[in-house]
């Protein structure tokens, strides 16, 4: 490859490293498009067989001079962050750089500032595919530096000579990072990324009931999003009583103006008892669950009939009514264990008032024919709510009703809507009837990852139902039809099968390289003594049953037998080669047959008698050791005519 073509490849190797900046956000858009572009166009100069001088050199180093105060200007008044300045002066000087190289070769220090832009796209990616572009970058870097070898060579040498292909090299050597990289890589110091991004977004506007209120005045919007939210690993004893699942973040129990909103703010610090924070008391059935998730505003996504938390440093009660939050940054990925039960009440008796919806009369008949004749709460609860499953439409997206509407219309007119007003028109007729009830926003049912046995939990599960005062506890009722609910339109098996791989390949991804960090390593390595400990156990068992065996008078003769064979393998070793027996017969006479000497260079050097008797025992060897077919009658033969000439 020419100089042309190898200029060429340099350039675009420093515009391959900043490619994924233009999807992490690191720095702004601008830059990156400036960067590109005047690489681009030094591309095309050395392309034609013009010089890379896009600008005059004295140009370009008066603006190296001027960045440096720039710099500072940037960090403060423009990024406003050290670390987007900081990789502006890196492209900055990876566009000097090519000009540069008119003066002096500077090879090295180019691929070192290529190196540079890489580690910033690196160090602010967090997507699964970014193992592609380090494969490609590490490929295309290992090929330059092959050539700056060959060129500093070539320095040395003061001659030219022809370069070998280097993509079979840069292959090899790429192939032997890896292997060593997935060797070292448990092993290597952890450094937390500061700049990691969750696997949510933002949850406002969703009809879900994740939003601060759920707002009938303005158009609501759902949009299908498959973006992970938690997975949530439970035994194949508790799928049956505790599925599908409900992942509870919010609580209304609030109206005003056609909103409904979480009750006033407070903070509650639990303190643990023995790892545990207990939130209820169970009754019934219990099992526990471990949940995984990022975290969203502190906010943690908790199975309904979830009594105790572990695993979490912290447990704040608030700041709303019926949400639990953990100190940690927005993204970081959190793990806990719900201990759950087929019903829970309050740690502390309390009295429930009824919501502030304001019952109109309408409303209110209609809540009294549907509840006639049935007495408790939870009768008349399951009577509500089969009301609005057999005689209310349902529409999955909000935006399909057309208009906006209140709680009354909904109940008393439209008939019609999403899951939002189907909990809010059950909690509008449970106030008629003054039974304390309220809307809890979260995620519904979730899909099995029949590859790892967990389930998982995405945004477009967003859901809202009802949970009303029995007196005792808060009970679970949804009378959103459940052929509508989150995660009934299921694909064929397939697609299942293909969403499930994808899924356990990024939670590999996530939990094994993103979050591996050094209690991970400590985890590792605990496992890996204790495997250790009970190999030597294992170890010191086994030899104590083999002692035992041999101590046995079968055992004892069994050992001889060995040891005979052993004895005698041995010997038949020692038994010198048809080569060995000849030298020696040489050696006798003063004839030392060296490690480069053939046995003709040593019978050369006999007497013309002793060579004559010796020359059929030499024909003999040869036939022996160069003949496809063994025969040990050669050997023996040979030894016999030694012993005759001593």
């Amino acid at each position: 490859m020419n100089h042309q073509r190898r200029e060429i490849e340099m350039l675009a190797v420093t515009m391959f490293a900043a490619a994924p900046l233009y999807l992490t956000g690191a720095v702004g858009m601008l830059p990156l498009l400036i960067f590109h572009g005047v690489m681009l166009g030094i591309g095309v100069r050395v392309l034609s067989g013009r010089g890379p001088e896009l600008l005059p050199g004295k140009v370009m180093r008066l603006l190296a001079l001027g960045y440096i105060l720039f710099y500072f200007f940037d960090a403060v008044a423009i990024s406003r962050s050290a670390i987007a300045a900081s990789t502006h002066l890196v492209l900055f000087i990876a566009v000097y750089q090519p000009i540069e190289s008119l003066q002096r070769n500077n090879l090295a220090q180019r691929l070192l500032t290529t190196t540079l832009i890489f580690v910033a796209s690196l160090a602010t990616s967090t997507h699964i595919t970014i193992v592609l572009f380090v494969l490609a970058f590490a490929f295309l870097m290992f090929r330059q530096l092959i050539y700056v070898s060959h060129m500093e060579t070539v320095r040395s040498l003061s001659r030219p000579y022809d370069m070998e292909p280097s993509s079979r090299s840069a292959i090899f050597y790429l192939l032997g990072t890896v292997v060593l990289g997935a060797m070292l890589f448990p092993f290597l110091p952890r450094l937390r990324n500061p700049v990691v991004r969750g696997f949510t977004g933002p949850l406002s506007n969703a009809t879900s009931g994740l939003s601060e209120a759920i707002d009938f005045n303005e158009t609501r919007t759902s949009t299908p999003d498959a973006a992970l939210v938690a997975r949530v690993w439970m035994n194949q004893d508790a799928i049956p009583f505790f599925t599908p699942l409900r992942l509870r973040g919010a609580i209304y129990d609030r109206f005003e103006n056609n909103r409904w909103l979480q009750g006033p703010s407070s903070l509650n610090y639990l303190t643990p008892r023995d790892g545990v924070f207990h939130i209820a008391r169970p009754v019934g059935y219990k099992k526990t669950a471990i949940v995984q998730q990022r975290i969203v505003n502190e906010r943690l996504y908790i199975p309904s009939d979830t009594y105790a938390i572990s695993g979490v440093q912290q447990l704040i009660e608030g700041p709303k009514p019926g949400s639990y939050t953990v100190f940690g940054r927005r993204g970081d990925l959190v793990s806990f264990e719900a201990s759950m039960a087929r019903e829970t009440e309050p740690l502390l008796s309390r009295r429930v008032p009824v919501t502030g919806y304001p019952v109109t009369p309408e409303v209110a008949a209609l809540a009294r024919q549907i509840v006639a004749g049935r007495n408790g709460v939870r009768s008349q609860a399951n009577a509500v709510e089969q009301y609005l499953l057999r005689n209310y439409q349902y529409y999955q997206q909000p935006e399909q009703i057309g208009r906006r509407m209140t709680t009354d219309d909904f109940l008393l007119r439209e008939k019609r809507g999403h899951c939002e007003y189907f909990a809010a028109g059950m909690v509008a007729l449970m106030t008629a009837v003054d039974v304390p009830a309220r809307i809890a926003g979260g995620f519904y049912g979730g899909r099995l990852n029949p590859l790892t046995g967990y389930f998982m939990v995405r945004r477009e599960d967003a859901h809202a139902w009802v949970e009303v005062w029995d007196g005792k506890s808060w009970v679970t009722f949804d009378p959103t039809p459940p052929s509508l609910r989150p995660g009934s339109m299921q694909g064929g098996l397939l697609q299942a099968y293909l969403s499930a791989i994808s899924d356990s390949v990024h939670y590999f991804w996530d939990r094994y390289v993103l979050t591996f960090g050094v209690a991970d390593q400590i985890a590792l390595a605990a496992e890996m003594i204790t495997r250790g400990r009970d190999a030597i156990a294992s170890m010191r068992s086994s030899a104590g049953s083999i002692g035992n065996v041999l101590l046995s008078p079968r055992g004892f003769a069994i050992l001889l037998a060995l040891i005979a064979a052993l004895y005698l393998g041995a010997t038949i070793a020692r038994r010198p080669s048809a080569f060995d027996m000849l030298a020696r017969h040489l050696r006798a006479r003063g004839i030392e047959i060296g490690p480069a000497m053939t046995l003709q260079e040593g019978i050369a050097q006999l007497n013309a008698a002793d060579a004559v008797a010796l020359a059929p025992l030499i024909a003999l060897y040869e036939e022996e050791q160069f003949s496809s077919r063994r025969d040990s009658s050669r050997r023996r033969l040979l030894r016999s005519k030694l012993q005759e000439l001593r």
